[in-house]
């Protein structure tokens, strides 16, 4: 069976890296299937999740936008969150969704509201990735 590389990087580090035999992206153009000697290629990543296949099984990663580039057997990731989503947790997201609206609302004065909106963001699509819900536009 053919494989190829993939590697997924993001500020948190790498979320994911080695042999592959397909991966899936959501895209503005919608979900696109890689697999060995695929034609090079550079798109946008949408939120959503990554679907990887290998020998051992499948795995699941949630992300927040970013880059894919494909090219001579290599697929290069660089997205603006990145998190397994078999290690997220309904409670743990739930939280970390209301202390941002708490400082959002208590701070919208004395702080960069962006950045609490940034990781907001993230929460939703780890929370959404994490329990197989269908996005919503926020």
């Amino acid at each position: 069976m053919n494989k190829f590389n993939l590697e997924i990087l993001s500020p948190e580090g790498i979320a994911f890296e080695g042999e592959i035999t397909s991966v899936s992206f959501p895209t503005a153009s919608g979900l696109i299937t890689v697999l060995p000697g695929h034609t090079n290629l550079v798109t946008k990543l949408n939120n959503g999740e990554i679907i990887i296949e290998n020998s051992v099984g499948t795995k699941k990663i949630a992300v927040s936008g970013g880059f894919i580039e494909i090219a001579h057997n290599n697929v290069n990731v660089v997205a603006e969150f990145a998190a397994h989503t078999d290690k997220t947790s309904k409670q743990k997201i739930q939280q970390a969704i209301e202390l941002a609206q708490n400082m959002k609302d208590k701070r919208k004065g004395f702080v960069d509201t962006s950045v609490i909106e940034s990781q907001l963001k993230k929460t939703i699509v780890e929370l959404k990735s994490g329990l197989g819900l269908k996005r919503k536009n926020f």
